[in-house]
């Protein structure tokens, strides 16, 4: 009996809050999300695409066979800092085609990951220009390609630690979740 009582002095407490309102009802907001522009939707998806190949072509090896001669191990190494300086040069590529962006902000971004690239595809061309030019793979031609091949490595490296740390505007932050490429 105690309970029925406590529900009909509830009911009874809330019926004052039923009171009608003049008016037609609105619908209220559905997300929380900021939809972004199509312009920066479309520069996020294009920015987070250059991004993620960058990163896959760190897949790009030198296999030494220690059974190769000297001359097909000069060609192999040759042909791999080859195909690192194509992925690097499209890279680059596709950065300079993200300027100008809708803001200035999203310029600089790239400009801050575009340095260390450019220095990178650079260590890298002149690793291959030491490889080619050399009659035969020396001691000493081997030693100068590592140390601009461990520099080119290690600038990448910050490019790709730069791309993590970049700071973009709220706005393309909320265009990245509705870009294909970020996700």
């Amino acid at each position: 009996m105690k309970r029925w009582m406590v529900a009909a002095v509830a009911l009874a407490g809330l019926t004052g809050c039923a009171t009608p309102v003049a008016g037609t009802p609105t619908p209220g907001p559905t997300s929380s999300v900021a939809v972004a522009k199509p312009e920066v939707v479309r520069w996020m998806d294009n920015f987070c695409g250059v991004a993620q190949y960058m990163i896959a072509s760190g897949g790009v090896q030198f296999d030494p066979n220690e059974h190769a001669d000297p001359a097909a191990l000069r060609k192999s190494l040759s042909d791999s800092l080859g195909r690192v300086i194509d992925v690097l040069d499209v890279v680059l590529h596709d950065l300079d085609e993200l300027t100008p962006a809708p803001t200035p902000a999203a310029d600089t971004a790239v400009e801050v990951i575009n340095e260390p690239l450019t220095r990178a595809r650079d260590k890298f061309v002149s690793a291959k220009s030491s490889v080619d030019a050399a009659p035969e793979m020396t001691t000493d031609v081997f030693a100068a390609v590592i140390q601009d091949m461990t520099e080119a490595v290690t600038v990448m490296n910050e490019a790709v630690e730069k791309i993590d740390v970049v700071s973009l505007p709220d706005e393309y932050k909320d265009a990245a979740g509705q870009a294909e490429n970020c996700g």
